[in-house]
């Protein structure tokens, strides 16, 4: 995922790189009350450009081959939400998370491309550990990880403003040697 043109592919979804042009689907994603419940919750449009900005666009330069991208219906086109294989905010390990419009809940969406970026990241980026967290309450989100080869590995709390007003938060990991999906 070096250029703007690359994807990733599963069964039923892609994920591509975002670009401006994708803020309306960012600021309407980010604006849900009930999906950005455990995302730290609900940001403004303002707030929506600023984590496409950085978390995104700023971030494909910067970490060639990771980042977050829009996660798509390869049948449909349809955007459903983002996944993301990226650094946690203000740490050095490497997280697989997603976040999805609710009608694209219960899908097994989460799952499927969870478990492809882990294999992207294992195979081709050849990265040793790759982390996930959630919100304590967040038991959703937990199963999904579980379902994707991570394993629990207890509570950790993170300096990063924009993770330390969220208390603990459960902590996942899978790594390379013994991750098998």
């Amino acid at each position: 995922m070096r250029t703007a043109a690359d994807t990733l592919e599963s069964t039923r979804l892609r994920v591509r790189r975002f670009t401006l042009d994708d803020l309306d689907l960012i600021a309407r994603l980010l604006a849900d009350p009930v999906v950005t419940q455990h995302l730290g919750g609900v940001k403004d449009r303002a707030g929506a450009e600023t984590t496409l900005r950085t978390r995104a666009l700023d971030y494909y330069d910067q970490h060639p081959g990771l980042g977050m991208w829009a996660t798509i219906e390869r049948a449909t086109g349809r955007a459903v939400g983002f996944h993301v294989l990226n650094h946690i905010h203000g740490e050095s390990d490497i997280q697989v998370g997603y976040a999805l419009f609710q009608d694209a809940w219960g899908q097994g969406y989460a799952t499927e491309m969870s478990v492809r970026l882990m294999r992207y990241g294992f195979e081709d980026l050849g990265l040793p550990v790759i982390c996930a967290i959630t919100n304590l309450d967040n038991t959703a989100s937990q199963r999904v990880l579980l379902k994707a080869g991570l394993t629990r590995h207890g509570e950790r709390t993170f300096p990063h403003p924009a993770l330390s007003g969220q208390g603990p938060m459960a902590w996942f990991e899978a790594h390379r040697a013994t991750w098998h999906l």
